[in-house]
């Protein structure tokens, strides 16, 4: 039988606790050095809101219930991080809806006239806007925005809404 030497016993442990050790330790300086924000999301600096975005419907569209949210989120960065990671039978819609769950939007009152204005910083954000009129008819416009300019402007209407609906 052959017994190792106390000496290299000792020294092979250590060799294996600095191993695990560094491991540990790479590890962990990779997850730090990750963003806080999930892929695609953009950090909001409402100080930063010097860009105005101006959301205009057209055909009347506003005569029931109107809602508009803005989300700070990169939605290319978003769906190319869906191709890359995506999980078979989920769909972008739901890969979209759980990245919004961790987000506030920046949500916009509209006017009587159809007219609704945001302030917003320089960057990615991703629009969602429904429209429900009296006659039971909902409308959801679905739009990635880039903010670059002081100034926006974004018409809705029926030819350009994502999704149409009607209530029986």
């Amino acid at each position: 039988m052959h017994e190792k030497n106390a000496a290299i016993q000792l020294t092979e442990y250590f060799l294996a606790a600095l191993l695990v050790g560094s491991l540990f330790l790479a590890g962990r300086h990779v997850y730090q050095s990750l963003p806080a924000n999930g892929p695609g999301q953009v950090p909001v600096n409402e100080a930063a809101a010097n860009s105005e975005l101006t959301i205009v419907w057209r055909d009347g569209l506003t005569d029931g219930e109107t809602r508009v949210e803005l989300y700070p989120i990169d939605f290319a960065a978003l769906d190319r991080d869906f191709r890359v990671n995506g999980r078979p039978g989920k769909t972008i819609d739901d890969y979209l809806g759980q990245r919004l769950k961790n987000l506030t939007p920046v949500r916009v009152p509209v006017n009587q006239n159809g007219r609704a204005v945001a302030h917003l910083s320089e960057g990615n954000w991703w629009m969602r806007a429904v429209s429900t009129s009296s006659n039971g008819e909902a409308m959801e416009w679905r739009i990635p925005v880039v903010i670059s300019q002081r100034a926006h402007t974004i018409e809705l209407s029926k030819d350009n809404a994502y999704e149409r609906a009607k209530k029986f």
